[in-house]
């Protein structure tokens, strides 16, 4: 074997997300050494830009935060939904501690979260994809197509951060129960007249009979126009996305309005938005953290929080584990299951609050 082509570390972390990044940082703040393995480059577009007060929060605790960091992203401070009634309601975040939240750069963010965890020590192999992962002993052997060639990393511990495939925990034949078919089809779009943006940044959400609407301006001005929907509820066909966006905006009591502002999207990104729980977050020398152990509905805006605050938490799990504790592993997993329990019944609650379309199939899904 090409040695030049070999790492090894205590800990392999299969995702450099936000969640996989937290981990990262947080074991190498434990002096625990570690890898992350991702498997773009940080160009492509993500979904997923806001985050709560909460998050901000987890982002100063990191020591992210600074004025430089907050230069490139967007404050926000509150939500505006109609939800359950025609008229707007609005939340504001300001009797929250932080004040704001923040509607994120990405991949701006994700690179800077990259910067961060390499300046605690953290190796970061990007554009390499896993190819396989196997057990030799004690000892976790995963095999990788990286832009030099074919690369082996060793680990005696195993994170998996890859996100809704769980790529690590499917390899240990590990389930996910999945509650729902939801999927988002997200526009970035450009402003016709970008120097009429103001201040006092809000998110917009209004429910449709087909789902709902997520609306959040970014640093650049752009603007996220996100439709959420069921899979089986999209147009048919190569432009079904596309055309389902177009269609349902026309639809909107709200959004159409906020659309006027922006040039027409040319093409859509479609993403799984499911709820999901591992059956075991956690087995022998592994554990799945963020959204591979399990995702929540958009609607939580607690994706990129909850990805960040359980990577915090597994590199404390990590470490017991380390120290001998032979428990940590499984209370690490009945914690996962009873978060997504709770996880599960808020959602319910929020839905049941939108009645005004009873014979939807959406709303009728979720209206129990």
């Amino acid at each position: 074997m090409d040695s030049h082509n070999s790492e090894a570390a205590q800990v392999a972390v299969v995702g450099g997300g936000p969640a996989g990044l937290a981990t990262t940082i947080a074991l190498a703040r434990l002096q625990i050494g570690c890898i992350a393995i991702e498997a773009s480059d940080y160009a492509q577009p993500r979904l997923g830009e806001h985050l709560t007060p909460e998050g901000v929060m987890v982002l100063q605790g990191l020591g992210l935060w600074n004025d430089g960091f907050a230069g490139k992203h967007r404050l926000c401070y509150g939500v505006r939904s109609a939800w359950g009634e025609d008229s707007i309601a609005q939340s504001d975040y300001i009797f929250h501690p932080c004040g704001h939240g923040v509607n994120l750069s990405r991949p701006a963010f994700d690179c800077d979260l990259a910067a961060l965890a390499r300046r605690e020590g953290v190796e970061i192999l990007l554009s390499s994809q896993l190819k396989t992962v196997r057990r030799e002993g004690e000892e976790w052997v995963l095999s990788l197509d990286a832009p030099t060639g074919r690369r082996t990393v060793r680990a005696a511990f195993l994170v998996d951060a890859s996100g809704r495939n769980a790529v690590v925990a499917r390899s240990q034949e590990q389930k996910s129960r999945y509650r729902d078919r939801l999927v988002g089809i997200a526009a970035f779009l450009q402003p016709r007249n970008p120097s009429s943006e103001g201040n006092g940044e809000t998110l917009l959400l209004e429910a449709c009979e087909w789902g709902w609407w997520y609306f959040a301006r970014l640093q650049d001005g752009r603007g996220v126009f996100l439709h959420m929907t069921d899979a089986d509820l999209l147009a048919p066909g190569k432009e079904g996305a596309l055309k389902t966006w177009r269609d349902r905006l026309e639809a909107t009591r709200y959004f159409r309005e906020v659309a006027d502002s922006y040039e027409p999207p040319e093409t859509v990104i479609v993403r799984s938005a499911r709820s999901h729980c591992l059956e075991r977050a956690a087995g022998e020398q592994w554990l799945a953290v963020g959204d591979a152990a399990m995702s929540f509905d958009p609607l939580s805006s607690m994706g990129i929080t909850k990805g960040l605050k359980s990577g915090i938490v597994a590199s404390q799990i990590v470490l017991r584990y380390f120290q001998g504790d032979t428990s940590a592993l499984e209370t690490y997993n009945h914690d996962i299951q009873q978060q997504f329990a709770s996880y599960l019944e808020q959602r319910a609650a929020y839905y049941q609050m939108e009645r005004r379309w009873p014979t939807s199939p959406f709303w009728q899904r979720r209206s129990s």
